[in-house]
């Protein structure tokens, strides 16, 4: 097994080794003769799934949340007897922030490891990396990150039978609270992203709405991975006349800004909005840096949906008082609970099964309430909240003040050749 990997994997239950008992002899003698199918599952061997996640790199501080998210889910699955009879498996490839470490990855969960399907990535980037493997392969990929949206132009990564999108896009992140934020602080956006697909996407559709709003960009900067210093950006943005900072630098880059744009004393005279500073990052910038910032997600910690209390009991009880979960970690406990229905509601376990019967699949017990999978793009249907970042919180318990919110937002059909 290659460095920075490892399986993860649960015993078959007393429940189900009670039902094998007891099918006695019969069951023995007819497997003899049974074709290799039957006898795979009648010997109940676990479903495989790979998950590719971020465990070491720049985005390690997502990465916790992300594959806890999925680990939670397949206990809770397979401690209510598994998926037809069979428990699932989980196989775990460190994606390292690197996408050609993704397709090592990738590759290797699939030809070596042969899993069943794979769930994860976290960027952009990665998911395009996956991409072709995935077509060459005919895997499933459950993706969990709020992405820019499925755009032609990049596929296989986007508009692949094969991937489906259990994060927000957009328009179901930034449409929904545009309106508000212009009317309420001005129509000039200054837009600071991370050099990749997701940041230049994302500002594209946003720019959409924006144009359709009356509101204007008057600023867009694209920044390398691993910027230090940023003095040059935050002198462009003070002469740029900018109302709203739109905000999507990741990983140690939004740490570093957010700290040098408070340190410059700009949080009083330009409004922060970031479509991508969840509870990890926001716990790690702290409230000096933090508080008066605004956020737009499909889930927080705090929101306050009934199945969201009880999950967060389920997920400190197993990963400990302290652990954050975020919008990433919840779409990988959804995509794992989503697929575990898909397969049972195709009886078997197959690429084309799983495919065909995860498009419609809604998930009543969702922490953010009901989610439901489209069948024609493979796109989720998730709610949406703005919040505000208060002053001097303590914790996640205090962090988020709801601004408002919409239950079930659907996204724009996604820009493919559709039905996928």
């Amino acid at each position: 097994m290659s460095s920075g990997t490892k399986k993860r994997t649960t015993v078959v239950s007393r429940r189900s080794a009670l039902k094998g008992m007891a099918a006695g002899t019969g069951v023995v003698a007819a497997s003899m003769a049974a074709p290799a199918f039957i006898r795979h599952l009648n010997a109940a061997e676990p479903i495989r799934v790979g998950i590719i996640s971020p465990l070491t790199g720049a985005w390690t501080v997502y990465g916790k949340a992300h594959i806890a998210g999925f680990e939670l889910a397949v206990d809770e699955i397979n401690a209510a007897g598994g998926v037809l009879g069979r428990n699932i498996e989980l196989v775990v490839g460190d994606s390292k922030t690197e996408p050609r470490i993704v397709v090592e990855q990738a590759n290797r969960l699939i030809r070596q490891e042969r899993v069943d399907f794979l769930a994860g990535t976290f960027s952009s980037a990665e998911r395009n990396a996956a991409g072709p493997v995935v077509k060459a392969a005919n895997k499933v990929l459950l993706y969990p990150t709020f992405y820019e949206g499925q755009e032609k132009e990049y596929y296989p990564g986007v508009c692949n039978k094969n991937i489906f999108m259990f994060g927000p896009e957009p328009t179901q992140q930034v449409w929904p609270h545009m309106e508000y934020m212009l009317n309420k602080f001005g129509k000039k956006l200054f837009m600071i992203g991370s050099d990749y697909a997701w940041p230049r996407v994302t500002n594209l559709v946003t720019k959409r709405k924006l144009d359709e709003l009356g509101g204007q960009v008057v600023g867009e900067v694209y920044i390398p991975f691993g910027t230090p210093q940023y003095e040059s950006v935050l002198r462009d943005i003070r002469g740029s006349g900018a109302n709203i900072i739109f905000h999507s630098l990741t990983g140690s880059d939004t740490v570093n800004f957010r700290q040098q744009f408070a340190a410059a004393g700009m949080k009083d005279d330009f409004t922060f909005w970031t479509v991508d500073d969840e509870e990890v990052v926001t716990t790690g910038l702290g409230p000096d840096v933090s508080s008066g910032g605004y956020v737009s997600f499909d889930y927080f910690m705090s929101i306050k949906h009934p199945n969201n209390g009880p999950f967060l009991e389920r997920f400190k009880k197993k990963f400990g008082q302290d652990a954050l979960m975020n919008t990433v970690g919840v779409a990988m406990y959804n995509a794992a609970h989503m697929a575990a229905k898909a397969i049972e509601k195709a009886g078997e376990v197959s690429t084309d099964s799983l495919r065909d019967a995860l498009g419609e699949i809604t998930f009543d017990g969702a922490p953010q309430g009901p989610v439901q999978m489209r069948s024609r793009d493979h796109q989720i249907v998730v709610p949406s909240y703005l919040m505000k970042v208060r002053e001097n919180w303590t914790s996640v318990n205090d962090m988020f003040e709801e601004v408002q919110s919409f239950e079930a937002v659907e996204p724009l059909d996604a820009r493919c050749d559709l039905p996928l």
